[in-house]
């Protein structure tokens, strides 16, 4: 169900309401990793990491969902910006908005 040419979105293609959606998320996916990541370093066992990392997977589902996104497009978007300088400053944008 792609519905870009090269398999990636171009930043012409990205409307800016998709944009906004994309930095708001981005933010609060920053947010959820920041606190995560030292909780899994620090956790005293497999299955306490195991648990951690699940819980920050469902909440970055959420931060993601919440601003009415799937996954795959936030992935998509996210992807297509690292090789897009106009499409990262978009997002850049929107982040610090948000």
């Amino acid at each position: 169900m792609n519905q870009f040419h090269d398999g990636r979105p171009s930043s012409a293609d990205i409307s800016d309401d998709m944009v906004s959606k994309v930095g708001t998320a981005a933010v609060r996916v920053v947010e959820i990793r920041q606190d995560f990541t030292p909780r899994i370093v620090a956790a005293h066992s497999q299955a306490e990491r195991d648990g951690l990392e699940a819980e920050a997977t469902t909440a970055l589902v959420e931060a993601i969902s919440e601003q009415g996104l799937s996954v795959d497009e936030y992935n998509e978007v996210v992807a297509a910006a690292q090789s897009d300088p106009e499409l990262e400053q978009r997002l850049l944008s929107a982040a610090s908005e948000a």
